[in-house]
């Protein structure tokens, strides 16, 4: 191959949009080296350069590290199937993230303006919601549920210091500190709070997967609760 058939770096650097710095990074980690080093030290690039550094934008413009390029590249082994799948999964639930969080602002914002008292979300009905899309699915098909106007963290942690002496003990609900706790549950979040069937659903389903986020209601003491409610 003649030098008329390479560009230096600085040529690449013009017809790609990427920086002279940035080229020389992909050559130092493997990514994309030259096809020919003169004796100075100077890069050249040819049409197998050129067009390896537009796969590379385009993957970068996708999402994937420069790990995940490079994989892509030099391994024939790299599926780059499952990427596409993976990141389809993470955009989408980036979105019903940004969707929840618009939705919390604009219930605040009303909230506002109708100038009600400002709580935290009821707990644990409206805990911070993770990654899973069921969940978060239904938190935006679901706008309609209505907030607790007031909410005493206080009363909240003494009523799982109950329910969870209730549950160690085995108690019945006939037993003072069993009627104790149903009457609070009732009280303060079934009624209170207007809670559909499908919220109490997605409830269960929600102690289940984020026993570390459901502000002390796990699925076991919340099923002993059910179960004290249906004696």
């Amino acid at each position: 191959m003649t030098m008329e058939q390479y560009i230096k770096i600085k040529e690449l650097s013009e017809l790609t949009g990427v920086s002279v710095r940035t080229l020389q990074y992909y050559d130092e980690i493997n990514l994309l080296t030259p096809a020919y080093i003169n004796e100075y030290g100077h890069r050249f690039y040819d049409a197998d350069s050129f067009s390896k550094i537009f796969v590379i934008i385009s993957l970068k413009n996708m999402g994937m590290t420069l790990r995940e390029i490079k994989q892509y590249i030099h391994n024939t082994d790299f599926d780059i199937r499952l990427f596409i799948k993976a990141e389809q999964h993470r955009i989408e639930t980036a979105i019903t993230d940004l969707q929840l969080r618009l939705m919390r602002l604009s219930i605040l914002e009303e909230r506002i303006s109708e100038q009600q008292e400002i709580t935290a979300y009821l707990l644990p009905f409206f805990a911070q919601i993770t990654e899973d899309t069921d969940s978060s699915t239904f938190r935006v098909d679901h706008p309609e549920q209505k907030l607790s106007k007031t909410f005493n963290i206080k009363g909240w942690n003494t009523f799982i210091k109950d329910l969870n002496f209730c549950l160690e003990h085995k108690l019945s609900s006939a037993d003072q500190r069993a009627i104790k706790c149903i009457q609070y549950w009732k009280e303060n979040i079934l009624e209170a709070n207007q809670i559909s069937g499908d919220m109490i659903k997605f409830a269960e389903g929600f102690y289940h997967k984020n026993p570390a986020n459901s502000f002390g209601i796990t699925e076991e003491n919340y099923k002993y609760l059910v179960g004290l409610m249906n004696e």
